[in-house]
């Protein structure tokens, strides 16, 4: 290929580029002035696939259908590549060879674009073979073109022109349910227009029946985006800064529901506390009144209120991109891992906050910096559910923690030396051996996820150490806390505001900063208590912490990551809501109004 001539255009900062092709024709093509290197952009030009795809989901099969059309057609085999590792890959098929469609490279026409017409059959256990393998939910789809050794990648889409759109996190196809197996299989897109494959649970058809109705009940309801929609993580629970919002607008007379999942055991107390405001996840009152919502206030992100957590869910989805209120009140505190390396906090993203909650200044400036948040979207007014540990700092603790956070590499339930399992089962030889810990309750509190692996992979060995693992209300384990041993979780921050010293575990740092992408942000200049590097200094630490209150030079460290422990953060996160972000004298309901909704 030979650059010809290049012509500058006066009116912008772009030129057009004439050049010679790989087949001797003149082509052109309107780039902008950069210093990119010419060349490589019309390499990629010459060697970039333009298509168009339709895929059908039938007979355990996903066929990939469309026109692929090649200006160069050097490459010798075409496939579609599955997952992050392009480990899965399926021949692509053309109706026509390889010299026709060669010939016809650069015809345009609709009778012409039909000669590059191709289909893939990808059988589903494949792709759920794949998920076995490395624990991948979503799958994403690629073409892979391969060239005298060399495979070049490029993104499946509906349309090779697809480009960044909030508007492609709307697409889904139906889900399909894999033969003999509890799951379903279904095709969305990425923000980019990428199409990506989710393996997700069993859905019954009587909860989509209840979406569809409470839907049509809503378009028909005078009071549209009136109602505070409170949820937690996959509405599982009711222990953290959701509930607490909940509770005190609650009390305020405001309108507002909490949705729960059903299978709570504190479901039918709080159900009798608070009524008809506490909603049964996947009810069709819950649908109901996230269809009437003007807000979603969560401790996570606004997906979780999906009818399952992978879902393809059109309807909740356009509730959700068509809302501006969706106010994040964070899980934990966003100083522990990186997530925003993790893309967690992407503005570009459907789901992602329209207003976060931080705890200082010091949050505030890393959200700045590695986000695009600005400072109107920035709330300082500390996590509501820190109250109830502020409250509690002077209470009586005499209990050890054991409590790390669960590592997504280490998902197969391997035993071996440093894996997660065996450093519970470690620390559970430790208590047991040691003298100091025979008059101590010590609470070892096990990821759910490492749970299921034990009884499912290691029964004898879950049966043997049963009577050990924690059962209960975790922030009662930390209330009652005198120490809490972790590693990257931000329950050290809840720990630490109750009166707790935090002992961080870090014997596998470097390889989980590796893992996660990046260098975490909680490291040893800020930490706020002693760190053991290695198991066996773990247990001299402990006993030092145990017979000693925390120490000044760690309250000092603390205090500059989290301003707001006055204990008033529920209401400071309220009323700044209502000011700066609903902008508008609260709506309350008459009892006669509350009467008749309900």
């Amino acid at each position: 290929m030979t650059i010809v001539q290049r012509i500058n255009l006066k009116t912008k900062d772009e030129s057009i580029i004439f050049y010679s092709d790989s087949k001797g024709f003149l082509s052109f093509v309107k780039v902008k002035n950069n210093n990119k290197s010419l060349e490589k952009i019309i390499e990629k030009i010459e060697k970039t696939p333009f298509f168009r795809n339709l895929v059908f989901l039938i007979f355990f099969h996903f066929l990939f259908i469309g026109i692929m059309r090649v200006r160069n057609y050097s490459f010798t085999e075409a496939y579609l590549s599955f997952g992050y590792d392009k480990s899965l890959n399926v021949k692509m098929n053309f109706l026509f060879p390889a010299k026709l469609r060669e010939k016809f490279a650069l015809k345009t026409g609709k009778i012409s674009l039909l000669i590059h017409a191709y289909w893939c059959w990808v059988p589903m256990k494949g792709i759920y073979q794949h998920y076995v393998r490395t624990s991948e939910i979503n799958t994403p789809v690629f073409i892979k073109l391969s060239q005298d050794g060399y495979n070049f990648w490029y993104n499946l889409k509906s349309n090779s022109k697809h480009k960044y759109n909030k508007r492609h996190y709307l697409y889904n196809s139906r889900s399909y349910r894999l033969s003999k197996e509890n799951n379903e299989l279904f095709i969305r897109k990425s923000v980019t227009g990428q199409y990506v494959i989710v393996l997700t649970s069993i859905m019954k058809m009587s909860i989509k029946l209840k979406e569809w109705l409470a839907y049509l009940f809503s378009v028909f309801s005078s009071n549209k985006e009136k109602y505070d929609v409170y949820f937690e993580k996959f509405c599982a629970g009711a222990s953290e800064s959701g509930f607490e919002m909940f509770k005190y607008a609650y009390n305020k007379g405001d309108s507002c529901v909490y949705i729960l999942e059903k299978e709570h055991p504190e479901f039918d107390k709080l159900k009798k506390e608070y009524g008809k405001s506490l909603l049964p996840k996947n009810s069709f009152f819950a649908f109901y009144y996230i269809f009437l919502a003007r807000s979603f206030q969560s401790s996570d992100l606004v997906s979780h209120i999906q009818r399952r957590l992978y879902d393809n869910d059109f309807l909740i989805k356009k509730k959700i991109l068509n809302t501006n209120k969706k106010v994040m009140l964070q899980h934990g505190v966003c100083m522990c891992t990186n997530l925003f390396e993790r893309g967690y906090f992407n503005r570009k993203v459907p789901i992602a906050p329209d207003f976060l909650l931080v705890n200082s200044n010091y949050e505030k400036n890393l959200f700045l910096k590695n986000t695009g948040y600005n400072d109107k979207e920035l709330m300082i007014t500390g996590l509501p559910n820190l109250d109830l540990y502020v409250k509690e700092k002077d209470r009586p603790k005499e209990e050890i923690t054991f409590m790390l956070t669960w590592r997504p590499w280490d998902l197969t339930g391997s035993i071996e030396h440093g894996t997660y399992l065996h450093r519970y089962l470690s620390f559970i030889e430790l208590i047991s051996k040691e003298t100091f810990y025979q008059d101590k309750t010590i609470n070892v509190v096990l990821h759910p996820k490492s749970k299921i692996i034990l009884q499912e992979q290691f029964p004898d060995i879950y049966t043997k150490y049963e009577s050990f693992f924690y059962e209960g209300d975790i922030k009662d384990a930390l209330l009652r806390s005198k120490i809490l041993i972790s590693d990257y979780s931000s329950v050290v921050y809840y720990a630490f505001a109750g009166g707790s010293n935090v002992i961080f575990y870090w014997e596998d740092k470097e390889k989980a900063e590796e893992q996660y992408g990046a260098p975490n942000i909680l490291q040893r200049d800020i930490a706020f208590g002693d760190i053991a590097m290695a198991f066996k200094d773990l247990h001299a630490i402990i006993v030092k912490n145990y017979n000693n209150p925390q120490s000044s030079f760690y309250i000092k460290k603390y205090d500059k990551l989290i301003e707001c422990t006055d204990g008033h953060n529920t209401e400071n996160t309220y009323n700044y809501i209502q000011t700066n972000i609903f902008k508008h004298k609260r709506e309350h309901l008459s009892k006669k109004e509350n009467v008749a909704i309900n």
